[in-house]
């Protein structure tokens, strides 16, 4: 190499091009911008399968009873707006749901339809009480925001079966 005042001039290459080449620290460059591309892939994968929320095949897990089906959300928004569904199948005078307090730690309902007759505070949970006229299937709406983020489990009781449900909230 030859200087020119105090930069040090490149020789120039068979091909004609006068610079040098690191290609090690170019490969490897590459390699994390693929693995990038590929890790924001999976993310737009999991929003469109409904993996963070608002739509697609898992947004909604369904909890089973012998008398009812229960669907939650499997991911909520922080402070956007979702739903839980209870389907009655039984025709009965009186239904009654109890669900577990973190349910309520961590969510505010804005609305049930149709309003609970009794909402009865017991420990570690609150019950809420239906009355019902005709043939079934009967259905309880509740809209929820969520207030804070994070992971959640709480039980829910319908007659005399407890299923867990867990769910995520994302900022």
């Amino acid at each position: 190499m030859t200087d020119i005042g105090q930069l040090p001039v490149p020789p120039i290459r068979a091909d004609g091009l006068q610079m040098q080449e690191y290609r090690d620290r170019q490969r490897r460059y590459w390699r994390i911008q693929r693995m990038g591309w590929w890790g924001f892939g999976a993310i737009m994968l999991l929003a469109i399968l409904g993996l963070t929320g608002s739509g697609g095949v898992f947004q909604t897990q369904t909890l089973r009873f012998a008398d009812a089906t229960v669907e939650v959300p499997r991911v909520s928004r922080w402070e956007g707006t979702d739903g839980v569904s209870i389907v009655f199948a039984k025709s009965e005078a009186r239904h009654e749901v109890r669900i577990g307090q973190p349910f309520f730690d961590r969510f505010s309902i804005r609305r049930i339809q149709p309003e609970p007759d009794r909402n009865l505070l017991i420990p570690g949970a609150q019950s809420l009480a239906f009355t019902a006229e005709g043939l079934g299937p009967h259905q309880v709406r509740m809209d929820l925001r969520a207030l804070h983020f994070g992971w959640t489990a709480f039980d829910i009781t319908i007659g005399n079966e407890t299923r867990r449900a867990s769910l995520i909230v994302l900022p």
